[in-house]
């Protein structure tokens, strides 16, 4: 569910037997992500019918407490999106999967299928940038990507962010995804990591940690971004 870029060859569960898009299509199931060789991180499973169904009521409260407008960075299947233009919210979101922009569009709202490292439009002016569902991983690096939303987000935004329920969890591995069928996706650079991780890679990219919510066993950290030279950069 994500919108990669240079830091990985292979973008989030494509390639080989493309099991994302194919359980996106089923529109149900588990995808299963994994360490692809030997490395300590645990398994991660995902429930394909809650990313394709309607944002729950938590996520809807979250959207609510946004200004738009909103830029969802590896949107998916667009239920975020879809919750945000209910609420009269404007919002853009981007995914490098067909699929998912597809199924996004499907549902009236507006995605791109491109990298986050691409140029986005609107650049410098989104007031909110979300990065839910583990999406901090993309391409394997948590400041790269903190750099790239401080040059997409609005002077005064709000970057959320969900995180690992583990504060000290910090980990980049080459993973792979699967299906309940043994559908596998090639290998990709992914990381994930908790809230004091986050906190780390945020002082050195420009960004102050607002607050850090733990609601109904998910964590979310808002930041604010700085005013350093990553702001203008391309």
């Amino acid at each position: 569910m994500t919108a990669t870029g240079v830091a990985s060859a292979t973008h989030f569960g494509q390639g080989h037997t493309e099991p994302y898009a194919r359980a996106l299509a089923d529109g149900s199931g588990t995808l299963t992500l994994r360490p692809d060789i030997d490395h300590t991180a645990a398994p991660v499973d995902f429930d394909v019918q809650s990313w394709c169904g309607e944002a729950n009521p938590l996520e809807r409260s979250l959207l609510q407490s946004l200004q738009g407008p909103v830029l969802d960075i590896g949107c998916g299947p667009g239920r975020l999106l879809a919750a945000a233009q209910r609420m009269g919210l404007p919002a853009l979101g981007i995914d490098t999967s067909a699929e998912a922009v597809r199924r996004a569009r499907a549902r009236g709202a507006r995605a791109l299928e491109q990298s986050v490292f691409a140029p986005v439009p609107q650049t410098g002016l989104w007031q909110s940038v979300i990065l839910l569902d583990g999406n901090i991983g993309i391409g394997g690096s948590i400041t790269s990507l903190l750099r790239r939303c401080g040059q997409l987000i609005a002077p005064h935004g709000t970057l959320l962010v969900e995180v690992e329920d583990d504060e000290d969890l910090d980990t980049v591995y080459s993973a792979v995804l699967e299906d309940s069928s043994g559908n596998q996706s090639e290998p990709f650079r992914w990381a994930r990591t908790g809230s004091v991780g986050l906190a780390s890679r945020a002082q050195r990219s420009e960004w102050t940690v607002a607050s850090v919510q733990r609601l109904q066993g998910r964590v979310f950290c808002r930041l604010s971004p700085g005013t350093g030279p990553d702001r203008t950069a391309v």
